[in-house]
């Protein structure tokens, strides 16, 4: 599905136009599609940003992209992991920067991780930044805001 994904990133980029997409509306549904997997793994998934972000852009490969970091983020901590999508914008010298962010807290110490799936080509980051090189933004692990420990950011320009 991974190669699949970064396979369609091309042809979408070069055969659709980009539109805006409201990215807070896209991580609410993202969260709610993925509310039951975390809840059975004991877990949680929370959304915390403004009621409307918007982009210029691939809804398609944002909602990949999001997705993407979201089954990281279930497939790589331990069960009862909090997860929460996070996003804003902030000001800088070349205009507004949109950011998403998916941050757990499943670097808890004394925690065992989930075990590494045996089929994992570790495709999903380079996909993600594809996608975001796509969007003229980039893809990068930031700081975890607490009380979480780990974080991964998507940051583009936000729509005029």
């Amino acid at each position: 599905n991974q190669i699949l994904a970064l396979a369609r990133s091309s042809r979408v980029a070069l055969t659709q136009q980009a539109a805006p997409v409201d990215v807070a509306a896209l991580a609410r549904k993202v969260a709610g599609d993925y509310a039951q997997a975390a809840w059975q793994r004991g877990g949680s998934i929370a959304v915390e940003m403004p009621e409307q972000l918007t982009v210029t852009g691939h809804a398609v490969l944002l909602d990949v992209a999001l997705r993407n970091l979201v089954e990281n983020a279930m497939r790589h901590t331990p069960e009862g992991t909090q997860i929460e999508l996070q996003g804003g914008v902030v000001q800088g010298p070349a205009g507004d920067q949109c950011w998403l962010q998916v941050c757990d807290d499943g670097g808890r110490a004394g925690q065992k991780a989930a075990p590494e799936p045996v089929d994992s080509l570790h495709l999903g980051h380079e996909i993600i930044a594809r996608i975001m090189e796509l969007h003229h933004g980039q893809f990068d692990r930031p700081v975890a805001p607490a009380p979480y420990t780990t974080s991964y950011r998507l940051t583009m320009p936000a729509a005029a």
